[in-house]
């Protein structure tokens, strides 16, 4: 083909034909020019369609991760309601609204326990570092990042609720009624650790308890705090279920 092209512009400028020519070169040049951008075309429909795909599979790992957080996302909201159920029982006898009962050890042992969601973003982070964002669709572009918005907003009110467990009931509760620990604590982790111990058990005045008002105050927050993770846990859920079927789709 170019021999071809060589041979007419050969005998073009052997004839004497310049104006001939330049038309000949003028065309010439558009041909290259229109092969060039057909090149430049499939070149970037490949790279489009190879960004695609690879968005495709950042997605398919984002699932992943999200189906992982919902299960924790779950399991988190059931303990945290637990919390809340514990709280509300015992602040009502601080109010002396319900009469003490024997489960106020177990209440001082379980609102000590701290919640943390373990967040795997892998597949988020891929995307990003891959610009893969800008090759799916607009409305699951919102979504997915109003989502990892979310997590940074949860994992922060996590820190701040575990803090005052660490920072303050935890230390009051071990330093004034460190006789929780025993066989008598109706929590099954309790009662199986102290099960085989054979020194008895102390007098134990529950309702000295409840007459604690810092005591009080402190199970107050730990209120708070569940029911401010108990919303964020359910939106979590919400907000991963619907990215979920998004990806899906």
């Amino acid at each position: 083909m170019i021999k071809f092209f060589r041979k007419i512009r050969y005998d073009l400028m052997e004839k004497n034909k310049t104006g001939k020519y330049l038309k000949y070169a003028i065309g010439e040049i558009v041909l290259v020019v229109i092969g060039i951008l057909i090149a430049l075309s499939i070149n970037n429909w490949n790279e489009n369609k190879k960004n695609i795909n690879q968005a495709k599979k950042h997605l398919e790992t984002i699932s992943l991760n999200l189906n992982d957080d919902i299960k924790q996302a779950e399991k988190l909201l059931t303990e945290t309601g637990t919390t809340l159920e514990y709280s509300n029982t015992f602040l009502s006898q601080f109010k002396t609204l319900k009469p003490v009962d024997d489960n106020i050890q177990l209440y001082l042992i379980y609102l000590m326990y701290e919640r943390n969601i373990e967040v795997n973003e892998s597949g988020f982070n891929a995307l990003i570092n891959s610009n893969g964002m800008s090759f799916i669709d607009d409305k699951l572009q919102v979504k997915i990042l109003d989502y990892y918005r979310h997590l940074e907003q949860l994992k922060s009110r996590e820190n701040n609720a575990n803090s005052e467990i660490k920072a303050q009931f935890e230390p009051y509760v071990k330093a004034n009624y460190y006789w929780i620990y025993n066989k008598s604590n109706p929590w099954h982790r309790q009662s199986e650790l102290y099960k085989d111990d054979p020194r008895p058990i102390e007098n134990i005045n529950l309702k000295s308890v409840i007459a604690d008002k810092r005591l009080e105050i402190m199970v107050n927050g730990r209120r708070y705090q569940s029911m401010l993770l108990s919303d964020l846990y359910s939106k979590t859920i919400n907000l991963a279920k619907e990215i979920v079927t998004e990806i899906e789709k």
